[in-house]
């Protein structure tokens, strides 16, 4: 009972963002839909045709952040509305990415089902495994990734993002997905907020138009309400779940992670400008006509400022993590021993070419050369060819720099698949996604830079006390430490 009466409570303070939810999430909806209807024959029209939606996007973030701040408790570290609801895009992409791979292996179940049918002998491909028992089952855990899987992992990372912005307490929105409120919470939600409505729609229509219109009316009222209300039933109850766990240390390794990124928030915004200017580069070299004669090198040059570009951004954002790491090298110096390290890679990945199997190309490629390589390229940036060999061999040998490279390795093959499966045709849509999928790879890419930075900073050898000083006397003593003698007097005197 004391987590209902949680719930309830947050949902009778924050009355005023429950109001605007429902009000203002069907005024957004009916904004899209004249959007759709909009004329294109004058410039004011266009112009009002590319500002709507971007007026639709700000608009839901800055509600759903409110919305997520106003049901949960303030952790000490909340950042502003702005900067909250921005952080919330990494999130709404992570999710959307997620729905991408679902809805193409919806697409797909046709053919998995037949091909396991195919597998399966007479009898039970007759009786039991059916082509329409197996297309039903795979249906059901599309389903259950869709509705309560995918949602009760991103769900608690988003919460956490519009109150904290970008330092998110990664361990204590963690300790969520292994609560199993949690997930009861979720799954009752997607059975009353997306199972149910779903039914509504199953049964046709009968009557006069105006019952048919009412009966409508009626089903897109009951779906709305239902669904809005889950919605906001399950951020109460993250709050809830959330503010029964225990405060976690300031020293932890994830807190020192985002503090390290956010004082060098200069150069992450500066990654991700990087890769805006290469989809500009990409757009450039390929609207350059095939028949002109100096198209080659104009696409040379280009990728030769891009590179450099990159090697620069790397070694300044490396400096900058490890700024309190004693005495530096000069900027070109740690450049120019940056590149001489990934000279070794076009060496490594030509060599990994004449394997047969093609696991070890994968497993060395992505995993096991970037575990040693990358420390020495890190370390260069800062301290040149003079390394500190110990602190960099400790690195290769710490298990949690093996996790961190094993992560990015997962997530950049998941990219490249989905990007090869997804993105099959150019237009200006699949170009976007692209340029969303290239910023979550870079962000990636930073989370690794300062995962590294971290762990190099605890590899330092502690530093030796000195011993404690033992006071010397100069000159007589004091007067009061000095010995006094009284002569003995006879009695009576």
């Amino acid at each position: 009972m004391i987590y209902f009466r949680d719930l309830f409570r947050r949902l009778r303070q924050s009355r005023r963002w429950v109001a605007a939810q429902f009000v203002l999430t069907i005024l957004l909806i009916l904004i899209g839909i004249v959007w759709t209807r909009l004329p294109e024959k004058h410039v004011w029209q266009v112009l009002l045709s590319l500002l709507l939606p971007l007026l639709v996007v700000i608009s839901a973030l800055e509600l759903q952040a409110g919305t997520m701040r106003s049901l949960a408790n303030d952790n000490g570290y909340r950042v502003k509305l702005v900067w909250g609801a921005l952080a919330l895009i990494f999130w709404f992409l992570v999710a959307w990415v997620f729905w991408a791979v679902l809805d193409w292996c919806d697409d797909q179940i046709p053919q998995w089902a037949g091909y396991l049918n195919s597998q399966t002998s007479a009898h039970w491909r007759a009786k039991f495994l059916t082509f329409e028992h197996i297309s039903l089952w795979m249906s059901y855990v599309e389903w259950v990734f869709r509705w309560i899987i995918v949602p009760a992992k991103v769900i608690p990372f988003a919460i956490a993002s519009a109150q904290s912005g970008w330092r998110v307490p990664l361990r204590r929105v963690l300790q969520l997905p292994w609560n199993w409120r949690w997930w009861l919470g979720v799954t009752i939600i997607a059975l009353l907020s997306v199972l149910l409505p779903s039914h509504f729609f199953t049964k046709t229509l009968s009557g006069s138009p105006q019952t048919q219109v009412m009966h409508e009316a009626l089903r897109l009222t009951g779906a709305y309400l239902l669904g809005v209300g889950g919605w906001l039933l399950l951020l109460a109850w993250a709050g809830v779940l959330f503010g029964c766990q225990k405060t976690l240390p300031e020293n932890d390794a994830l807190t020192e992670l985002f503090d390290r990124l956010r004082i060098s928030r200069r150069w992450v915004g500066a990654q991700f400008v990087w890769v805006i200017l290469f989809g500009l580069v990409v757009l450039i070299g390929r609207s350059i006509p095939d028949e002109s004669s100096w198209k080659d090198w104009v696409r040379v040059i280009l990728l030769i400022v891009i590179f450099s570009l990159w090697i620069i951004l790397q070694a300044e954002m490396m400096r900058s993590l490890l700024m309190n790491c004693g005495r530096r090298v000069l900027r070109i110096q740690g450049i120019l021993s940056m590149l001489l390290w990934i000279i070794l890679i076009p060496v490594i990945a030509f060599s990994l070419s004449f394997w047969q199997m093609p696991i070890v190309p994968w497993l060395v490629g992505l995993v096991v050369t970037p575990v040693i390589l990358l420390p020495f390229v890190f370390a260069s940036a800062v301290w040149g060819l003079i390394l500190p060999w110990r602190r960099v061999l400790k690195m290769m040998l710490a298990w949690r720099w093996w996790l961190g490279i094993l992560l990015t390795a997962i997530v950049v093959v998941l990219v490249v698949f989905i990007s090869n499966s997804v993105f099959t045709t150019q237009t200006w849509v699949t170009e976007l996604c692209l340029g969303a999928v290239n910023l979550l790879v870079m962000g990636v890419w930073i989370l690794l830079l300062g995962w590294f930075a971290v762990l190099f900073n605890r590899t330092a050898p502690p530093a030796s006390e000195k011993p404690a000083a033992i006071p010397v006397p100069v000159g007589p003593p004091e007067p009061e430490s000095q010995a006094s003698f009284k002569p003995p007097f006879p009695e009576g005197n």
